[in-house]
């Protein structure tokens, strides 16, 4: 913030103080020529009195008083610069050739574009910045995924996938992966899982380390991966193909990206 003395010097070739007209002890105080609402005086001792808060204001600072050390803090009264909104990258899973998990007809590339989008729209309204790895039905290589968000310095990147079992053919609720158990991917998976179950009422199949899957290991941003449910599932498939149940879980991602950034300052 700028001082008021560094831009007083710069305006005190164009600030006029003049005496009434009436030879009466108030002063008009001007500026270019424009009259300011200024309660200035002269004093008995004969010196020109403006009052500080009153000409810092009128010249577009603000003032502040410490009782405590009798000190007057000045400061340029313009908009504080805006600081940049977080950059938050969203990676639908799949895509183009690669189907993911198909069940019943259903492709879970469609699923996991169709959330995505829900959840980058939300993040959006809430101020994000946000970049997707892809909008359409695009092949997109693993390591181009990860590279948006590495490339841009993106705050966190987040992977949106459904799940699926050959071995449980039970299997319900939603995981949540992170390259290990260590830093901050860890804390945004299982801020993430804890987000999308209190959103959907979906059971908890936990959080893991996955280093094995390469948008997780080679992020070097906080990365974590979610599954929305288990296709393979019958009565999971058919609530993660209705629209509203697609928007809970978007939201409860989109909630857990807030409540990352909020967390991490």
């Amino acid at each position: 913030m700028k001082r008021l003395y560094s831009s007083l010097l710069g305006v005190c070739v164009v600030l006029l103080l003049t005496l009434t007209a009436s030879g009466a002890d108030t002063v008009a105080v001007t500026l270019d020529g424009a009259p300011l609402d200024i309660m200035a005086y002269i004093s008995e001792d004969g010196r020109t009195m403006v009052p500080l808060r009153d000409l810092a204001q009128a010249l577009g600072f603000s003032v502040a008083w410490d009782p405590q050390t009798r000190t007057a803090a000045i400061t340029s009264g313009g908009e504080p610069e805006a600081q940049p909104s977080p950059l938050v990258v969203i990676d639908p899973g799949h895509g183009g050739s690669a189907n993911g998990a198909v069940y019943d007809g259903v492709l879970e590339k469609e699923l996991n574009l169709s959330i995505a989008v829900q959840a980058a729209r939300l993040l959006e309204e809430a101020g994000l910045t946000v970049r997707m790895t892809r909008t359409g039905d695009q092949d997109v290589g693993l390591y181009d995924r990860i590279d948006l968000a590495n490339g841009q310095g993106a705050d966190l990147f987040v992977s949106v996938h459904c799940n699926a079992s050959l071995t449980n053919s039970a299997a319900m609720g939603i995981y949540t992966a992170a390259a290990s158990e260590h830093g901050d991917g860890w804390v945004l998976a299982d801020v993430l899982r804890q987000s999308m179950m209190s959103a959907t009422g979906a059971a908890d199949m936990g959080t893991e380390p996955r280093p094995n899957l390469a948008v997780l290991r080679t992020a070097e941003v906080p990365a974590a991966l979610v599954e929305c449910g288990y296709m393979s599932t019958p009565e999971e498939l058919a609530l993660l193909v209705q629209p509203a149940y697609q928007e809970k879980l978007a939201q409860g991602i989109a909630d857990g990206i807030l409540t990352y950034l909020e967390q991490a300052g």
